[in-house]
């Protein structure tokens, strides 16, 4: 046995170099792999970049295809506009010209392609003017291809028309063919006879290869050549410097468009390996060397220690023996409470700190048992553990002792069974420690978690609101729009007429009661404005009467004469709904009278002393009275600190009076409570008078405009609600506007993209399942910049407003007035955009 213990630490040593020889190899392995996937991905990346660019080409070629299908005849001022505009603010390095190449001389050899058209017209460009194309043969058979195919061809490698001289470079051209319009091009036959010409661009590979990587990717060689062969002559583009030792990857890669293939070609150069840091397996194989000389001379030491250890061990035990009163000291002295319970869990031993923190003095807790001084649940925790007897294995547990004054202690308890001298059940340890202030901390955290996940619904509610009002308005949108239209379908004698007329205003109505619980429920910045109190008073108590239940006498109260402040129309709405909200849960049973009211009141500068950070003068008072259980003092001086409730758990956040508070301080206002239990409640806002403004519109009213009959514009309509889609058509065509619906938002991108100059104005909704009404926008927006566009929505949030302006948005329609602003809008909008 000591001589295995001699040779131990050599095994050791032994070990922990085979283990680091292994993770050497392992690493060697995983960085080749490393280096493998870094080449590959360097492969398909540039393989990538280079058909995206390609595709790219094309797009601009199909443009300017485009271009002469729609004018005809263009001349070279309006080509160099349209080609400088097609690129403008794009990268198209490499894109040495656009031009136009007219078909002349019939068929067969005596087929001529001169060049007419060319832009831009700078430079070398302008020596293609009146060449043949199809004097070369690599140019005559992509034209003639294009021609047949009636699609895009490319050219094999060549030296462009407008590079000539010192750093030429190796390029390409790409040809799409024009023909007569309205004509049948089914057949080969028909393309060749109504064709008419090309339009062409040039390319220069080494402009667009260095687009791409500038002069290069690190570590890598690029080389492109024409077709699959790999011959020399048909090399397109090289980058860096063939290295001449052989290269630790290469790889080729075919590139196919237009019926043609490029052969790609990638390979490492000497500075690849460079970019990557390759030390890791000699770091490896130093380190292990290090660890396992290192293991070797530690494992010596704990052999050679190993009878040290033993002894020394001995020893301590003696001296442990030999010193339990000199322990029992320290223990009587320790900063944490310590109780000993004998084996019939009676006390037999608590050091005066454990005394100091329960107020008891010995007498009073000798012999009797530790579970008498516990608070449930943790006096049965304890008796359990007690009563099991196990000797071995410490608990611990958080609870709750009495002390000598009845007022609880929080203690961490760490119990531990004792066994005597033959190992026999002795008792019980038990070491704790104060933790009451760690624990009432945590309890007014769980309080915090909670009232924000109440918060949080209440801000959910804003969220809930938007998304119902959406919904419901595209109904009020049909039944209002479709009630004014039979109602004009309708003699004014008709009985049939004032039933529709109380369909309307029952819609009516519903659209208000919409809009308050929108601006109720949703979040905006303070937007105040000089306006009258009593509208906003009356709409809150329209709303309310709706809300609470008949139990409730809901009255009110209101001036004969205006009462002008300058507010928040929606946030003094929110006020009144949080006192009346309260003053609803304070009613015994849910049953008693609130009353509302708003006079003028005049404050001296005693009374504004009194009642805050007010300005002596006129001042509106609203008040919101109730016949609940009332308060006392100590609940009124904390009813507007956050959070703070008096009602049971679920049923209130502690956040409406302190918002009513916040919302009132941003309005330069006061508020006071009136309250005694068992007499009610009253809360007094006071907000500063303002003198109205100079001949003001009634709320709501606009200025009258004047609907003119279309002229047959063409409106491009979407929406994927079918019957506000009917609705919009019927007002629409009505008016005198030629009109095309659309229920899905891809179709109408579709229909816009086939004919972008198709329509003057497009109307979109704004929640659509797929692409939402920004998208459409968008699309709009780069097919034909100059359209007009509208969204219509269910609900306009700011965000919505805010994005729209962003995208150029030229109006924005609430759903739910479509019957009487679609047609104005439309009209509005047309007239602005022909300068009316």
């Amino acid at each position: 046995m000591k001589r295995l213990l001699t040779l131990l630490p050599w095994l050791v040593g032994l070990c922990a170099l085979a283990i680091t020889v292994a993770l050497a190899l392992h690493e060697q392995r995983n960085q080749q792999q490393t280096l493998r996937s870094s080449f590959d991905l360097g492969l398909r990346q540039t393989a990538n970049r280079v058909e995206q660019r390609i595709a790219s080409y094309e797009l601009v070629l199909r443009g300017t295809q485009g271009l002469f299908r729609a004018a005809g005849a263009i001349d070279q001022a309006a080509f160099s506009a349209y080609v400088d505009a097609l690129l403008a603010g794009a990268d198209f390095a490499g894109l040495q010209a656009i031009g136009h190449a007219q078909a002349a001389g019939g068929e067969g050899d005596n087929l001529q392609a001169p060049v007419t058209l060319v832009a831009p017209a700078i430079g070398q460009n302008l020596q293609a003017l009146a060449v043949d194309l199809n004097g070369e043969p690599a140019r005559r058979a992509a034209l003639l291809q294009s021609r047949d195919s009636g699609s895009i061809a490319i050219t094999r490698k060549l030296r462009l028309l407008t590079d000539r001289g010192p750093g030429a470079q190796d390029g390409f051209m790409m040809v799409l063919p024009l023909y007569r319009p309205g004509q049948p091009l089914a057949t080969v036959q028909q393309r060749r006879r109504h064709h008419s010409g090309w339009v062409f661009a040039l390319f220069r590979m080494g402009d667009l290869m260095s687009s791409l990587y500038g002069e290069g990717m690190p570590g890598l060689e690029v080389r492109i050549h024409d077709g699959v062969d790999l011959r020399d002559d048909n090399l397109m583009y090289q980058s860096g410097n063939h290295p001449a030792q052989t290269p630790r990857f290469e790889a080729h890669e075919y590139i196919g468009f237009a019926g043609h293939t490029w052969t790609l070609g990638v390979r490492t150069q000497p500075d690849f390996d460079a970019l990557h840091n390759l030390d890791a397996p000699r770091i490896i194989v130093v380190s292990g060397l290090g660890v396992s000389l290192l293991l070797a001379l530690l494992t010596h030491q704990l052999v050679g220690g190993r009878e040290r250890a033993r002894a020394l061990a001995q020893r301590m035990t003696r001296e442990l023996r030999d010193s339990e009163e000199r322990y029992r000291r320290i223990v009587e002295t320790a900063d944490e409470g310590i109780w000993m319970c004998d084996a019939d869990q009676r006390t037999s031993f608590v050091n005066p700190k454990a005394l100091q923190m329960l107020g008891y003095s010995v007498e009073a807790l000798q012999a009797m048992p530790l579970t008498q001084f516990l608070e449930e649940p943790g006096r049965a925790e304890v008796a359990a553990h007690l009563a099991q007897r196990t000797q071995g294995r410490a608990r611990h547990h958080e609870l709750q002792f009495r002390r000598a004054d009845g007022s609880g202690l929080w203690v961490s308890m760490s119990l531990n069974p004792i066994a005597d001298a033959d190992g026999r059940y002795a008792g019980a340890l038990a070491m704790f420690t104060d933790i009451t202030e760690a624990h009432e901390a945590e309890a007014r955290r769980a309080q915090l978690e909670s009232q924000l996940r109440e918060s949080q619904k209440m801000e959910a509610i804003g969220t809930l609101a938007g998304g119902i009002a959406h919904d419901f308005n595209n109904i009020l949108a049909a039944i209002l729009g479709n009630a004014a239209l039979a109602r004009e379908r309708l003699a004014p004698d008709d009985p049939a007429a004032r039933h529709l007329a109380q369909i309307s205003q029952a819609g009516s109505h519903a659209r208000n009661l919409v809009q308050q619980i929108v601006a109720f429920g949703r979040r905006q910045p303070l937007a105040r404005v000089p306006q009258p109190l009593a509208p906003l008073v009356e709409a809150s108590i329209t709303l309310l009467r709706a809300t609470l239940p008949a139990s409730v006498d809901l009255q009110c109260e209101l001036p004969a004469e205006p009462l002008w402040a300058r507010v928040d129309g929606n946030q003094l709405q929110q006020v009144l709904m949080n006192l009346c909200t309260n003053a609803w849960h304070a009613l015994p049973g849910g049953q008693g009278r609130i009353d509302v009211g708003l006079a003028s009141v005049a404050l001296d500068a005693d009374a504004v002393q009194a009642l805050g950070p007010l300005r002596p003068g006129m001042h509106a008072r609203l008040w919101v009275g109730d016949s609940g259980s009332g308060m006392d003092a100590a609940t009124r001086a904390r009813i507007f600190e956050p959070f703070f409730t008096t009602k049971p758990v679920g049923q209130g956040t502690g956040l409406g009076l302190s918002v009513v508070h916040g919302i009132v301080s941003a309005h330069d206002g006061a508020i006071t409570v009136h309250s005694a239990p068992g007499e009610g409640s009253r809360f007094d806002v006071y907000l500063p008078q303002v003198a109205p403004p100079v001949q003001p519109l009634p709320s709501g009213e606009r200025p009258a405009v004047a609907v003119l009959p279309g002229r047959g514009e063409r409106v491009l309509y979407l929406d994927d609600d079918p019957v506000v889609v009917t609705l919009a058509e019927a007002l629409l065509q009505r008016a005198g506007y030629a009109v095309r619906t659309f229920g899905d938002a891809r179709e109408a991108v579709a229909a816009l993209r086939a004919e972008p100059t198709a329509f003057d104005l497009v109307i979109t909704d704004y929640n659509m399942p797929e692409l939402s009404g920004l998208d459409v926008v968008q699309a709009v927006r780069a097919l034909n910049p100059a359209l007009p566009v509208v969204i219509s929505s269910g609900y306009l949030s700011e965000d919505i407003r805010l994005a729209a302006r962003q995208a150029g948005v030229r109006q924005l329609l609430q759903k739910e007035y479509t019957a009487e602003q679609l047609v104005p809008l439309v009209q509005q909008v047309l007239a602005a955009q022909d300068g009316r």
